[in-house]
């Protein structure tokens, strides 16, 4: 198969972060201000008093001041410039130095294009000559400063309660701009800061403006990607990165790019109070109200990338060979808690099992294998343990196990080799699509000849039972579950099943080839023909995906996972062709969201263009850090809402996925048009980036 789509990956910025409070040697909770020295020290002003971060902790610099600290400021020379009300310190490698005192709060300092240095208070304006902070201009019209910024030869704009002012002229004057004398759009200014051009860039509590320095504006409503919102801090990057502080969370605008770190994720609280970024952007210091976040950005490979989740997986999440995200009962300490036992162990486990089989396929690590094997193992068990021929259980959980022994009449008593167990019943189709799935890919990549064997009496025995069954997966007490229906008459005939159509069809048909791919018999395939001509189940993997709207993200995956399976060992090119047509469709309403395992899987496939960019894009962004963190984004302007899953019983949700590290992390089967999620109570397992990215370097999409 032609491999059209493959790229070169190289390394990318992953960022990742650390929260600092009175823990780490804060003297306050309350970051006002902050500065990064030319040695990569760190500088934070607080409520009582300025600490300095020696890489290791803060520590307090002594000032003789425990009041708070509202400026910092570092000049050309590395010296840091901090301000506790009137009083002025220079401070050099954490040591600090009185400056003087000015008779009103210090607010802020600037260079204009000169390299002169200004030094703004709430009433007057002072500039550096030969070493000192001479007076240049005293009572500033209107008083009350709040905020500056210089530019050119002398030039600067300096915000009060009321006016924006501008010096200028031979003799320097202040001259008033307000929304009665020009198109400014209001009064209300809460920072600003101008690059080298002349360009001011002002946050207001509506949104971010740019002006000319003449007469042109450009506000939040006239010009596209000018963020909106209460914007409280602005820092111009010195290579280019724009920084806004808002009221909800950091923004970063670097080149077409654009990023929203808010939540627990990225920062202590939301409220943005100071931002500092290193000359080179990788280190970003960003002050809240409730303690200080350090963003930093490391260049780092895809594979790198997947070794921390692999090893953190290995470490959280990984109980008896299954796997599945672990429930915290400290969120602070990842070892807490428990590996979850869950309705779908058998087809989360299946993604590992996959990844670790694809990686296995690639590298030939032996710890890939064995890792595989494992978790290959204890889904076995899962069939094994019921007692009853073929019928798969969802979990197992022992004694000390979360709700071991409740009475839960879904959860039936057993023995294996190890001692008293629980399984539980009602399996659905779920489990069968990720075991058949698990096992084929596990069969081709890794088994020796014992394990091909049990691969194949598992096939056969769950194919076996659902046969004499009429289609259906039936429990212990006789009854068919409820989600596990693969009977002719009611997917075809029955209104209620509308939606499973299409995909218990695929599902079904790559589940009898996969059986006649281990077991060799030809029974199976003699099935599976019968399937597809007498019931129609090809016809019906024509168009297999029931329009949605986006609500249910389950039968996505079902679909996808069923259909590779299907199409890798279906060689008819008649019925590959209604496969490919089903999976084109069901493909095309899916892309937009951008997930890798989707694209991989279309590509893996068919060997089209499989937006294979926007698959790595995906998985450079996913946080490392695999916490499913609260968010929240509804608050944000600018988003663009989708109001057509509302006929399906949706809630709101976007027209287009928010980036991986903006939103809620999920599962596969969540919905990633939520702009809202989060429990934090859970850290995922890592496979929503483990399988595609191996799955992807086993079929050659990208090389590294």
């Amino acid at each position: 198969m032609a491999k059209r789509s493959c790229i070169l990956v190289k390394p990318f910025p992953q960022r990742t972060r650390r929260f600092f409070g009175l823990s780490d040697g804060l003297p306050g909770l309350q970051i006002l201000c902050l500065a990064i020295d030319n040695g990569g020290r760190i500088y934070a002003g607080t409520e009582n008093g300025l600490a300095v971060y020696d890489g290791k902790a803060f520590r307090t610099v002594d000032t003789g001041e425990a009041g708070a600290f509202y400026m910092l400021f570092c000049d050309s020379d590395g010296v840091v410039f901090a301000a506790c009300g009137e009083k002025l310190y220079s401070v050099v490698d954490g040591k600090a130095t009185f400056a003087g005192s000015f008779g009103h709060p210090v607010v802020q300092m600037d260079y204009d294009g000169d390299g002169t240095l200004w030094m703004l208070t709430n009433k007057s304006l002072y500039r550096r000559v030969d070493g000192k902070f001479v007076l240049y201009s005293d009572e500033i019209e209107g008083g009350c400063c709040t905020c500056m910024a210089a530019f050119g030869s002398a030039q600067m704009y300096i915000v009060n309660d009321l006016l924006l002012l501008s010096l200028h002229g031979k003799r320097p004057r202040f001259a008033g701009i307000s929304t009665y004398n020009s198109d400014k759009p209001t009064n209300y200014i809460n920072t600003l800061a101008a690059d080298k051009w002349g360009h001011v860039w002002i946050g207001t509590d509506e949104g971010v403006c740019l002006y000319d320095a003449k007469s042109r504006w450009r506000t939040w409503e006239n010009t596209e990607y000018l963020p909106e919102g209460d914007i409280r801090k602005i820092v111009l990057g010195a290579d280019g990165t724009r920084y806004f502080g808002t009221a909800d969370g950091l923004i970063i605008q670097s080149g077409v790019n654009e990023s929203y770190l808010s939540g627990k994720r990225w920062l202590p609280s939301n409220e943005v109070t100071s931002i500092a970024a290193s000359a080179d952007g990788t280190v970003i210091c960003v002050g809240t109200a409730e303690g200080l976040s350090v963003i930093e950005v490391r260049y780092m490979t895809l594979e790198q990338k997947a070794d921390i989740y692999g090893k953190n997986a290995e470490k959280y999440n990984i109980r008896e060979g299954f796997v599945s995200s672990r429930r915290l009962s400290d969120p602070l300490d990842y070892s807490s808690g428990a590996v979850e036992i869950s309705d779908n162990d058998g087809l989360r486990t299946a993604h590992f099992v996959v990844a670790q089989s694809f990686r296995y396929a690639v590298t030939g690590s032996e710890e890939a294998l064995s890792l595989a094997r494992a978790s290959l193992k204890a889904m076995l068990k899962l069939t094994t343990i019921t007692g009853i021929e073929g019928f798969t259980a969802r979990a197992i959980r022992r004694p000390g196990e979360e709700g071991y022994g409740n009475g839960h009449i879904e959860w039936h008593p057993a023995k294996d080799e190890t001692g008293e167990l629980e399984w539980k019943g009602e399996t659905s189709s779920d489990e069968m699509t990720g075991h058949f799935y698990a096992y084929s890919y596990y069969y081709d990549l890794c088994a020796d000849d014992e394990e091909k064997v049990g691969i194949a009496a598992a096939c056969s025995k769950i194919i076996d039972h659902i046969l004499s069954h009429d289609g259906y997966l039936c429990d212990v007490d006789g009854l068919p579950t409820t989600w596990a229906n693969w009977n002719p008459d009611d997917i075809n005939y029955n209104a209620r099943l509308v939606w499973e159509r299409g995909v218990n069809s695929l599902e079904f048909l790559s589940f009898l080839l996969t059986t006649y791919h281990v077991t060799g018999d030809e029974k199976y395939r003699a099935v599976y023909e019968r399937f597809v001509t007498k019931h129609g189940y090809a016809f019906n993997c024509v168009q297999h995906k029931v329009n949605d709207c986006h609500v249910c993200h389950i039968d996505d995956q079902l679909g996808f996972l069923a259909t590779v399976p299907l199409l890798r060992y279906e060689n008819d090119p008649e019925l590959r062709q209604l496969y490919l047509l089903g999976l084109r469709h069901f493909w095309q309403s899916q892309r937009i969201e951008r997930t890798p395992m989707w694209n991989i899987i279309y590509g893996a496939l068919t060997g089209d263009f499989c937006d294979i960019e926007n698959a790595v894009r995906s998985l450079q962004e996913l946080p490392l850090d695999m916490f499913d963190y609260k968010v929240k984004n509804s608050n944000r302007r600018k988003l663009k809402w989708s109001c057509g899953q509302e006929a399906f019983g949706g809630g709101p949700q976007l027209m287009e996925p928010l980036p991986a590290d903006e939103r809620a992390l999920g599962r596969l089967a969540c919905n990633p048009f939520e702009p809202d999620g989060g429990r934090e109570v859970l850290l995922h397992d890592g496979c929503q980036y483990l399988h595609p990215y191996w799955m992807g370097r086993y079929y050659g999409l990208f090389e590294e």
